[in-house]
């Protein structure tokens, strides 16, 4: 093989494991779908006490997942319907890149034009016949909301789209009661997911053009979905006096995998990449939910009811990022044929979370409550990793919430307002992904800038309560 032969092979070898690398950093979009926009608080009334919710929700079926303890349910069969719209303001102005040549570039503002996100829930449970034992079951999906940004804006090498991804649980749960002081409950999950995530990576060699060059650029799909992923939840609660409760709860880790993910490529446009291919399309790919505990006060003496409630998420856990082909190879290298597409790994180093959350009703007669809550979170992606598909940083929420009861039924209204912390990052390592550039010679610098986030939700639901 002559020398030049050997740097084209060279070439294709760092085309094909950059192609690997665009699959990891879309799992590293999975996982900051889960962990910026898996938003505290969910279920329309614990949404208007700002997920406090751990402790109060006595004989709700919104307890099913803060607190199966709480699921007492003996007075009768219990319907509870809602649908919660979870809008994003998100915007992103990178930094200037001053080029090898002491140019400047500079980058005009990017904003996602995502449509409002509406998320569904379906709850029910009843008595059992033993007057300490009830059960619930029911379908919900956690408060997020996906994005979509220009696919030729300076946010390209990070995310373009994840607009369609899902994911949801089906969960049923009993409780028991351990005589008039204390409760215990248990349930069992299957989590299912399915995640749609499209971004850009560049193909620059140095030999013409420029970094950033658009005819160089690797457009990105992957397909990524799980519909079995087996979970629980446990909990229990405790009445300390006659105004003090006090409860604590944990969910175990979730893990999906997918061995046939789908990776779809549109190779560069440059002439270079005519004839450049793909053998297969999959990859086996996984990622996980952090295990979550919780742990709550709560007074309640009529017609008031407040909880402080703290929540720990395990994000630390998520330290990198893996990706196995399944037999793929490039092919249409000339004076070569096709080269294998290895394994790779990336690292990420996430924080584990937490969260401060106050809320509370007030009872002003028997038809009608009002709620309101306040609730701080901490961040878990470190300034190093931050970037438009892993935009989650500290942030306040307040919330507010009625209920309006008659016969038999109750109508719940509930909102927040979630203020993320803006940031500006300057020490950034989220780079291109470039093909030809294992030593980051070439890739440029992407996560720099600014970042302002908010999100706006609100939602309406019935409870029916069955004679």
């Amino acid at each position: 093989m002559t020398k030049k032969d050997e740097e084209k092979t060279l070439k294709y070898q760092r085309l094909t494991t950059s192609l690997v690398a665009v699959l990891a950093i879309l799992l590293i979009a999975s996982e900051a779908f889960a962990g910026g926009f898996y938003l505290p608080g969910r279920g329309v009334r614990p949404l208007g006490r700002a997920g406090a919710f751990v402790a109060s929700g006595e004989g709700n079926l919104n307890s099913l997942w803060y607190n199966p303890a709480n699921l007492t349910l003996s007075e009768g069969m219990e319907l509870t319907v809602d649908l919660a719209v979870v809008d994003l303001a998100f915007d992103f102005q990178r930094a200037p890149r001053v080029t090898q040549g002491g140019d400047t570039i500079e980058y005009g503002r990017v904003e996602s034009s995502a449509a409002p996100q509406p998320i569904p829930q379906i709850l029910i449970g009843g008595p059992t016949g033993n007057d300490d034992l009830s059960w619930a079951f029911g379908f919900y999906t956690p408060y997020m909301a996906g994005a979509t940004f220009p696919e030729n804006g300076p946010q390209r090498y990070t995310l373009i789209d994840n607009v369609g991804s899902a994911m949801g649980f089906l969960h049923a749960a009993v409780s028991y009661k351990l005589g008039d002081g204390a409760r215990v409950g248990l349930g069992v999950q299957n989590a299912f997911a399915s995640f749609r995530l499209v971004s850009t990576t560049s193909a620059y060699t140095g030999l013409h053009g420029r970094p950033e060059d658009e005819d160089l650029d690797i457009l990105s799909k992957i397909e990524l979905s799980d519909f079995f992923a087996p979970a629980g939840n446990i909990g229990f609660w405790v009445k300390l006096g006659p105004s003090m409760e006090a409860a604590i709860s944990a969910q175990s880790p979730v893990f999906f995998e997918d061995g046939d993910a789908e990776l779809t490529v549109r190779m560069p446009s440059h002439p270079e990449f005519d004839n450049a291919r793909l053998t297969n399309n999959t990859l086996a790919a996984s990622m996980v939910l952090p295990a979550v505990a919780r742990v709550a006060l709560r007074y309640v003496d009529d017609p008031i009811d407040i909880e402080l409630a703290g929540v720990w998420e395990g994000w630390s856990a998520f330290k990198e990022i893996k990706a196995t082909p399944n037999d793929i190879e490039v092919e249409g290298v000339p004076g070569i044929g096709s080269i294998p597409v290895g394994p790779l790994t990336i690292p990420e180093n996430w924080k584990d979370t937490f969260s401060v959350r106050l809320g509370g009703d007030f009872k002003v007669d028997e038809a009608l409550t009002l709620r309101a809550g306040y609730n701080f979170e901490t961040g878990a992606v470190p300034d190093e990793y931050y970037s438009v598909f892993s935009p989650d940083s500290d942030k306040h929420t307040v919330a507010a919430g009625m209920s309006w009861a008659f016969d038999g039924w109750q109508l719940d209204a509930g909102t927040a307002y979630y203020f993320f912390s803006d940031r500006n990052i300057d020490t950034s390592n989220m780079r291109q992904i470039n093909p030809t550039d294992a030593e980051n010679e070439l890739a440029t610098v992407v996560g720099n800038g600014e970042y302002s986030s908010r999100y706006f939700v609100f939602g309406m639901g019935v409870n029916y309560m069955f004679e």
